[in-house]
């Protein structure tokens, strides 16, 4: 309670408007002075019974710090060993690199640059799909992001690349990962973003960090509920609810007009067929892994985030990527 109050008091100092600054103090104060009188009257009392609340509120700490230390430390990795698209299309040819048809959405916690995972696939399997888009997932402290600015959009690299970045942004009541047909709003998205590069002109070179935000009801793409078919031509049907089948939404270009560039309309094709081969999910399967010398407390941490990492629930199941399109690259890291 007095961590809570103690956060609280924060926010209302940093958060909100200035005229209210001095609530802050008069918040801390009133119902501080409470609960340190309550917490005092607790450490009186340690030996008759309150030993447990103090060791149950360590060990919560304890899961809280260990689950906090690992995630920065592997974020801080991936940003320090992330590569350029540069690297990628450089390397490409010396590799014998080929494009498979489809897409393929790349899961990251980072913003800029390809993570390291996928460096370390391709590098020991020379081969990625004819369109990547780079997914990440951003909680802003706001209860709910506007439907028509949740998604920034962007290219990396050059057209032919045929790459691209997708940063989520979602509020702590939104239920982004949820939506079944979250894929199908990524892809229709990515259509606009194509048509809208075009109308503006200084998007046309745009560069690693500059993007245009976008909503969920772009029309560029016309969406059409295909037949109950999966891209094998199997029907797919729920596990948990054999009655219901999982209908797939195709896009189509709309009728051709004069308005649309040639080469948007080219590569909104290319997408569209890219979408209608099949689509691929990578996830990063990270392990955190000390080195020799460090001292016992980094050992402890490190040790105790690897157990909460084994037993969380998966990210596969967190995101609702179906198995079969699921593609996980095992890395370790060493801090």
């Amino acid at each position: 309670m007095l961590v809570t109050t103690c956060l609280m008091s924060l926010i209302i100092a940093l958060q909100w408007e200035k005229s209210v600054a001095f609530l802050s103090v008069l918040f801390l104060s009133f119902f501080g002075s409470i609960e340190a009188l309550y917490l005092s009257s607790c450490f009186l009392n340690f030996t008759k019974g309150a030993w447990c609340i103090f060791f149950l509120s360590l060990i919560f700490m304890t899961i809280m710090v260990s689950w906090h230390y690992g995630t920065i430390k592997k974020y801080e990795f991936d940003v320090e060993n992330r590569v350029t698209v540069d690297w990628l299309t450089d390397l490409s040819p010396g590799l014998g690199v080929s494009r498979v048809p489809g897409i393929g959405f790349i899961h990251s916690n980072i913003v800029t640059g390809i993570p390291a995972f996928f460096s370390h696939f391709i590098t020991n399997l020379p081969a990625f799909h004819q369109v990547l888009i780079l997914l990440s997932f951003k909680s802003l402290p706001v209860p709910y992001i506007p439907k028509n600015e949740r998604y920034l959009i962007g290219r990396i690299g050059h057209k032919e690349y045929k790459i691209y970045r997708c940063i989520v942004r979602y509020g702590y009541r939104d239920h982004v990962r949820d939506v079944n047909d979250f894929e199908d709003q990524i892809i229709s998205s990515i259509g606009e973003f194509i048509a809208r590069e075009e109308r503006h002109h200084e998007a046309l070179v745009l560069q690693e960090g500059r993007m245009i935000i976008l909503g969920t009801n772009g029309n560029v793409l016309v969406p059409v509920v295909g037949g109950e078919q999966s891209e094998r031509g199997q029907q797919v049907t729920d596990i948990e609810n054999p009655g219901a089948r999982r209908k797939k939404v195709r896009f189509m270009l709309p009728a051709i007009s004069p308005k649309m560039n040639p080469s948007v309309r080219k590569e909104l094709q290319e997408l569209v067929d890219a979408r209608e081969s099949g689509t691929a999910y990578f996830l990063g399967h990270s392990h955190l892994k000390v080195r020799k010398g460090s001292n016992f407390v980094k050992q402890f941490l490190v040790m105790a985030y690897s157990f909460l990492d084994r037993n969380c629930r998966e990210p596969p199941i967190a995101l609702d990527i179906p198995h079969a399109a699921l593609l996980e690259v095992g890395m370790d890291y060493t801090i």
